[in-house]
């Protein structure tokens, strides 16, 4: 008599402490992925250059990066889409009873005052537009870090809705603290030190130091050090997690990667940040544009959208093209007629520039009402568009 067949043992079930990726990209694992790489490779690219050429951080290859992050990954012509989304998407507008005079007006008075202070500095008041300046820079870094904790909630949302564990109170507490902690790190290594040594020197925006020299009293390991602690408590409270979400993991690490290649190359860093920051908010603001399930009838969807958002970006595309690193290729092969016919075009081309800047102070004024999550009928209007309502 044969012996009955063992029975087959069910099949384990996943660990617990499994990372999971499925269902959880905040856009597609392509993006997602896309959103980092394509600017590290940017940046690397320029890095390597800069150096293969040995013209290090002031030369062609550094304007080349920091161009093409401006201009091929959205960081300098994203921000006209924030009065895109508002103007298409008109509940925006009512999710408070201030939000539109905020949004509309508040967003006005912001360009006509930026673009009459820049104007009069940069034509009469050096002093006053390296200051101008510095302050760009402080809040174009704040804005920017600002954005990867809003992102980095979304990652929290998507995987709350998709039933796997959310932040923890330990993710949750240096959440708090990555934006106020990196701004300052930030902007210590590249406003609060003298571009030169001389006795008297003002602090002025320093991005581009000489790599070959380090900050006072090796400060910039310090910064680091200070930093790489920050990341080793992040790192520890991701790994805490019970079925953590992969998406979100990546994506915390490397922008706290990202912080670190600033601290220690901020001429590199720069162009690294400025890209990813513009890829996310062209794909961000896409996603909102997106008609919901009780928009079925709006014509703007798909392709449309993508069109629609080239086409408003396309004049700050034109002022970037006129400030183009390429001109000077064009320039040296043509016995400088490329190099005429701009200038010729003056004060149109400066008058472009000051307009887009105008329009990117009167967008970081915007963003800071349009996403105020901890208003409920901000959260749930904005959070509905992006499908995590």
């Amino acid at each position: 008599m044969s012996q009955p067949a063992p029975a087959l043992a069910p099949p384990a079930a996943p660990s617990a402490s499994a990372v999971r990726f499925d269902g959880l990209w905040l856009f597609s694992p392509r993006v997602d992925v896309s959103l980092l790489l394509m600017p590290a490779l940017l940046t690397f690219f320029s890095a390597w250059l800069a150096g293969t050429t040995g013209e290090g951080v002031d030369g062609y290859s550094r304007a080349l990066g920091r161009w093409a992050s401006q201009y091929v990954l959205f960081n300098g012509t994203h921000v006209i889409l924030t009065f895109l989304l508002v103007g298409i998407r008109r509940e925006l507008l009512h999710t408070t009873p201030t939000q539109a005079r905020l949004l509309v007006g508040g967003s006005a008075g912001v360009f006509a005052v930026c673009f009459a202070l820049l104007w009069y500095a940069s034509q009469h008041a050096p002093q006053l537009n390296l200051m101008v300046a510095a302050g760009i820079h402080l809040l174009a870094a704040h804005h920017t870090l600002s954005q990867v904790k809003g992102l980095w909630a979304l990652h929290g949302l998507k995987a709350r809705v998709a039933g796997v564990p959310s932040l923890s109170e330990a993710e949750r507490r240096l959440q708090r603290v990555f934006v106020p902690l990196a701004l300052v790190l930030m902007m210590v290594r590249t406003l609060a030190v003298p571009m030169t040594s001389r006795a008297g020197d003002f602090p002025l925006v320093n991005v581009g130091q000489a790599e070959g020299g380090m900050l006072p009293y090796g400060s910039t390991w310090v910064l680091l050090a200070v930093w790489g602690v920050f990341v080793g408590l992040l790192v520890a409270a991701l790994r805490g997690q019970a079925g953590p979400s992969g998406p979100r993991r990546l994506y915390v690490l490397g922008h706290a990667a990202v912080v670190a290649v600033y601290l220690a190359w901020p001429a590199w860093g720069v162009i690294l940040s400025a890209g990813i920051h513009g890829l996310e908010y062209f794909f961000l603001t896409g996603r909102m544009l997106e008609p919901t399930a009780r928009e079925e009838e709006s014509r703007l969807r798909g392709g449309a959208v993508w069109m629609a958002m080239v086409g408003v970006m396309l004049p700050l595309i034109v002022v970037g093209v006129a400030q183009s690193p390429f001109v000077l290729l064009v320039d040296a092969s043509t016995g400088g007629s490329a190099t005429n016919f701009l200038l010729k075009q003056e004060p149109l081309w400066t008058l472009g520039v000051t307009v887009t800047n105008a329009i990117v102070l009167a967008h970081y004024f915007a963003d800071a009402f349009l996403y105020r999550f901890r208003i409920q009928k901000v959260r749930e209007v904005t959070l509905g568009r992006l499908g995590l309502a």
